[in-house]
């Protein structure tokens, strides 16, 4: 069976139609793409920067650690929420959770230092242990977001098919 010069010549039409709307997507769904693949970087860069400083205080280095805002802290949790991959919220409740804790365990042990007695050496050389083994854990789980981040910005897909 044959076509005829205008079946052809509809054929083409619809063909010279619908290209640039299959263009329009293509491009619409690639600029997306690059500009989620572009978020994604900035807060990453912005986690390793914030929780980087963290890990370092709780190794005792001597840098300067102010914390963000409650408001700044907040919407960097939820870029993180909104952009990060799931291994990558979940290292970072991990490491939350070894942070709050060495917090708590650091102020227990100020707490005790403050005031210290003879008899108290032995709670604090505990209490300075647990601390000691916090921080250990926070920059332990710090080095595995550092690692993954590292991973996935090198061979991540972008965009996530259902």
């Amino acid at each position: 069976m044959g076509l005829t010069v205008g079946e052809v010549a509809l054929i083409a039409a619809g063909i010279g139609l619908a290209s640039p709307i299959v263009a329009y997507w293509t491009t619409t769904r690639l600029d997306r793409e690059r500009w989620i693949r572009a978020e994604l970087s900035k807060l990453y860069i912005e986690m390793l920067a914030i929780y980087g400083r963290m890990a370092r205080k709780t190794s005792h280095q001597e840098e300067q650690y102010s914390p963000p805002s409650p408001e700044e802290w907040r919407l960097l949790q939820a870029r993180v929420e909104a952009f990060a991959s799931d291994k990558v919220i979940s290292l970072r409740n991990s490491y939350l959770d070894a942070w709050n804790r060495f917090l708590n365990e650091k102020a227990a042990f100020d707490a005790i230092d403050e005031v210290a007695d003879p008899s108290s050496t032995e709670l604090l050389v505990q209490r300075k242990r647990v601390v000691d083994e916090q921080a250990l854990a926070a920059g332990n789980l710090y080095e595995k977001i550092r690692d993954a981040i590292r991973e996935e910005l090198r061979v991540r897909r972008v965009s996530r098919r259902p």
